[in-house]
């Protein structure tokens, strides 16, 4: 009898110990799934090739290829959260390549989960077996974000010399040329990114841009005036939108944008030069475009005039009412660069 129990007991914790085999209809239906799922993301229909795949997943939960294809169609969907607890069920040592962390570091940087990112996107670079153009560029945009101007600087560079003719990354390496501002480099930058470009509405949006950085490159820094000098004094300014997917994942911060105040009280131009993200950057063009103002003066006369204005984006702490969820900060520099002569009295 005692015998009889103990083999009993030996064929029980071979039993626990033994690996889950799934019946092979299960693996067969996990599979049909999957590649309806990936003949539904190839024909562009991924939100249909979402669901397809959770259903293979559901079937047959470790699954790597639909894994990896299901966190691709989230992240593209802008469905972070869901991306990133997707990568993070697949198992070592599938979840330890290069694919995998990059697709961990593009769902991070969507939740403006920067350090996590910067942390993926590194470690993709490491595990990859050749040099890959869009880690570089992603970790451009992150370091960029952090305001690292010099380091966005560099992983740009890298990526344009990996893959020239990626209108992205030059774009990238203006807008960091912008953050320091080097308006001559960030020029020459943009210039060639809109080589690159055959969109006409994008053509029409750089070529304004590369004007705007020109007009701001050629102004004339305040000490080089000899004449007593006095900015635009503010009246008003327009209260920017906190946009919900900004204020989704608690996005907080400043951002600078040059404005060029007109001689008539009119705003001319307006360039974000460190940005945030998430429609912030358009919320604060908005802004400033709306800013109403006395024109600043040379020497006693109206004179159109550069100045750096930031606008503070914050999220309340819950304390407040709701309608004073944000608060938007608006700071004029001291510095101010003129850009065109002062009116004619």
């Amino acid at each position: 009898m005692m015998k009889c129990c103990r083999l009993v007991l030996v064929f029980i914790v071979l039993l626990t110990m033994a690996p889950i085999v799934l019946p092979q209809d299960d693996v067969a239906h996990a599979r049909r799934y999957y590649e309806r799922g990936r003949k539904l993301y190839r024909a562009g229909h991924t939100d249909r090739a979402i669901e397809e795949l959770y259903t293979a997943l559901s079937v047959q939960e470790i699954f790597f290829n639909a894994q990896l294809l299901l966190g691709r169609s989230l992240v593209e969907t802008r469905r972070y959260r869901e991306a990133v607890a997707t990568l993070r069920e697949i198992e070592s040592p599938d979840r330890d390549t290069a694919e995998v962390q990059k697709l961990l570091g593009k769902a991070y940087y969507g939740m403006n989960k920067l350090r996590e990112a910067g942390q993926k996107l590194s470690y993709a670079t490491n595990l990859s077996k050749r040099p890959d153009y869009e880690l570089h560029y992603l970790l451009g945009l992150v370091k960029l974000r952090q305001e690292d101007a010099q380091s966005a600087i560099l992983e740009a560079r890298t990526a344009v010399a990996l893959k020239p003719r990626a209108a992205p990354a030059h774009k990238l390496l203006s807008d960091a040329y912008l953050m320091k501002k080097d308006y001559k480099q960030a020029e020459e930058a943009l210039v060639r990114c809109l080589r690159n470009v055959r969109d006409p509405a994008e053509v029409r949006e750089l070529k304004e841009r590369i004007g705007i950085i020109k007009s701001l490159g050629k102004a004339k820094p305040e000490e080089t005036i000899q004449k007593p000098v006095s900015p635009p004094r503010i009246n008003k300014i327009p209260q920017p939108n906190y946009t919900d997917e900004a204020r989704r994942y608690r996005v907080e911060g400043e951002i600078r944008v040059e404005t060029l105040f007109g001689s008539n009280g009119v705003v001319l131009q307006a360039l974000v030069t460190r940005g945030l993200g998430f429609g912030l950057d358009e919320e604060a063009l908005k802004a400033a475009h709306a800013i109403e103002f006395k024109p600043g003066e040379i020497d006693g006369q109206p004179a159109s005039m550069w100045a750096g204005v930031k606008i503070l984006f914050t999220i309340a702490d819950g304390k407040k009412k709701p309608k004073e969820d944000s608060r938007i900060a608006l700071i004029i520099e001291a510095k101010l660069r003129t850009g065109i002569r002062p009116a004619a009295r």
